[in-house]
């Protein structure tokens, strides 16, 4: 198959070329660091809302046992276990993001694992295809975000079709061409809209398994003989004309191409189980926590001035539904209610019975929200708590812990990940959690991932 003239062509040669033995060991631990985080994610979000539809339609769906459903004895087609698992990982909020709201590993891991149950790849195998993945959706991503922050309306998972492709291609083993054409119907999946964030509807959540189905499900077409679209990001309804918030910088696509690995050092893994634009809120409520309580939340007048970026997605009005999960995990002001009363933002304070407790949901409904146009950065924001006879408390936020430029503690995100194993729904992922943390240590030397599987499901 002959190139034809689109920027796409240099990023695929290089997804192909890349053996595993040329990423540096500071990349293959990283991506260890991904599949445990994700797992982790995956366990505490096991049953969550949303969760036991995507199961049930998966098995409807599926005609063969190619892969495990994690924390379980079941099997399905790989695609759909992918599918199941990536709403499992996404379903708190709580995995890892690269900006302008990609969520990765979500759909990565969980492609990857099916994969690998298919095509037999190693440890090592399965690393270096989650970083050339990730680092060939992340230049698209960077050449794309040169000039403005969210794309068109689209969510930007969408970059994982993207990577979940090009790491479905090479643990299937397929040609160049092949990949070609994976990556092409990939992109033909397009899949989200950032107003399933505002409207908090679970959409959210079965977007991202979709992700993870569709990338499969592209490299098989493609393995069959299915053509793709080329021209996918210069196209005259190419990825950049279409979605791109203004010209793309294609420079980005070939800085140190095969030299340097990108997500590291964009990554944000969380601390908290919810959007990842309100970190940094939590963490400065937090801090302030004591001081807060001492001015007495009842007679308070409460002010939250946001970046415009944090108003369109988690300024409305906080009003439970029966999505009360996603609504909590989506609100400005349910977040910092829920930190200044409880003190804490774990799995627990995002379920519905707590996201609809009176008094969190009184003193998020009595903070008012305002827009500030000239604030650029997404997580900036200032709370105002002024009280008749005192000074008033004002509490600034931006950089949230986890971001690259304030990054997350090794023990923070241990605490993170015991915590999500203990406290989870599958007794398997409970039961073995240590194994699992040990098998994904030694992954970079594993001839396989038998060991790591058939601790996540046990009949493997």
């Amino acid at each position: 198959m002959q190139p034809i003239n689109d920027p796409v062509d240099i990023l695929l040669e290089a997804a192909q070329r890349i053996d595993a033995a040329m990423l540096p060991a500071k990349v293959l631990a990283f991506q260890r660091m991904r599949i445990l985080d994700n797992l982790a994610c995956l366990a505490a979000g096991y049953d969550a809302a949303g969760t036991d539809a995507a199961l049930a339609l998966a098995r409807q769906w599926s005609g063969c046992d190619q892969a495990g459903v994690i924390g379980s004895n079941m099997r399905l087609a790989a695609p759909q276990a992918a599918f199941v698992n990536a709403v499992r990982s996404r379903a708190l909020d709580y995995c890892d993001v690269v900006s302008p709201g990609w969520h990765p590993s979500s759909s990565d891991v969980p492609v990857a694992l099916a994969c690998a149950q298919l095509g037999g790849a190693s440890g090592r195998d399965i690393l270096a295809a989650l970083a050339v993945g990730q680092d060939f959706a992340q230049r698209i991503n960077q050449a794309a975000q040169s000039n403005g922050f969210f794309y068109k309306g689209f969510d930007s998972n969408i970059l994982g079709l993207f990577s979940g492709a090009v790491i479905a291609a090479r643990l299937l083993r397929l040609t160049p061409a092949e990949c070609a054409h994976a990556v092409g119907l990939a992109f033909d999946f397009g899949i989200g809209t950032f107003q399933h964030y505002q409207d908090k509807s679970l959409a959210v959540r079965i977007s991202q398994g979709l992700v993870a189905r569709h990338a499969i499900e592209a490299a098989q077409l493609a393995a069959l003989g299915i053509s793709g679209p080329r021209r996918v990001l210069n196209g005259e309804n190419g990825f950049f004309n279409l979605y791109a918030p203004g010209a793309a910088d294609l420079s980005k696509l070939t800085e140190e191409l095969g030299v340097r690995f990108l997500g590291e050092g964009d990554t944000c893994f969380k601390r908290y189980p919810h959007c990842s634009i309100l970190l940094a809120l939590t963490d400065a409520v937090l801090a302030a926590r004591d001081e807060l309580l001492a001015m007495d939340p009842e007679r308070c007048d409460v002010r939250l001035e946001m970046s415009p970026v944090m108003y369109m997605v988690c300024g409305a009005r906080y009003v439970p539904t029966d999505t009360a999960q996603i609504d909590a995990q989506f609100s400005a002001c349910y977040i910092a209610a829920n930190a200044w009363l409880r003190g804490q933002a774990t799995p627990r304070e995002f379920s519905a019975e707590y996201a609809c407790d009176p008094a969190v949901v009184n003193l998020a409904q009595r903070i008012q929200v305002e827009r500030v146009d000239n604030w650029e950065r997404f997580d900036q924001c200032r709370l105002t708590v002024s009280r008749l006879g005192c000074t008033p408390k004002i509490i600034e936020a931006a950089y949230g812990k986890g971001w690259p430029e304030n990054p997350l503690e090794p023990a923070d995100l241990v605490v993170k990940v015991r915590q999500c194993f203990s406290q989870s729904a599958s007794e398997p992922l409970r039961r073995n959690a240590n194994d699992i943390i040990q098998h994904i240590e030694m992954l970079e030397n594993a001839p396989s991932v038998a060991a790591l599987l058939s601790a996540v499901c046990p009949t493997i």
